[in-house]
């Protein structure tokens, strides 16, 4: 059973005496601390907001939405698929070991992998091909950014390690799965742009 970042601060509290949010503000305080100095480590890697935003968007966000029961299951698959993957990514690598040229190919395989996986697992769940199509269609102006920004994170000089680059790329994902909920809103209107 995996343990979120929520479920850890509460034992963290239990055993500390501190409360829940005092630990989560603590632990805050030590990434950002981390990330002013440079040091940016495989834990502040996997501590980026956007694996907790993932979660909210899982938990609390998708099942409260206004859509329909096809396209809340479609973005929890999406969902749960970008947040396993990318926690994968960021466990099974040392970026730092990697050339950019390395780190290009190692993240851009995991975003072709991870769509092709979502896809999948959406059809199989019996979400409608025309649903998905339309979907894509909508969504592609945000994969086309991602991609450039995966791009243009892994050639930058101004980052000062390879943790540093990936940091900046899970940072790009994050903005591009808030995306994700406009684009299915759009796919179920119709509307165009």
């Amino acid at each position: 059973m995996a343990i979120n970042k929520t479920s850890a601060a509460i034992a963290v509290a239990f055993i500390t005496g501190l409360s829940p949010m005092g630990v989560i503000l603590t632990q805050g305080y030590m990434e950002q601390r981390q990330l002013e100095t440079g040091e940016i480590n495989q834990a502040v890697l996997l501590n980026h907001s956007l694996f907790t935003h993932a979660s909210t968007w899982v938990d609390l966000i998708i099942p409260g939405l206004q859509v329909s029961e096809i396209a809340r299951e479609f973005l929890t698959i999406k969902f749960v698929a970008f947040q396993e993957a990318l926690e994968s990514l960021v466990k099974n690598n040392n970026f730092e070991l990697m050339s950019d040229a390395q780190l290009n190919q190692v993240v851009t395989r995991n975003l072709n992998d991870t769509v092709t996986n979502y896809i999948a697992d959406a059809r199989r769940a019996g979400i409608p091909e025309d649903f998905i199509v339309s979907f894509n269609r909508w969504h592609q102006q945000v994969v086309e950014i991602l991609i450039t920004s995966i791009q243009d994170n892994v050639s930058s000089i101004v980052h000062g390690s390879q943790n540093s680059k990936v940091y900046a790329i899970l940072t790009a994902y994050d903005a591009a799965l808030g995306a994700t909920i406009e684009d299915v809103e759009k796919t179920l209107e119709g509307s165009v742009n």
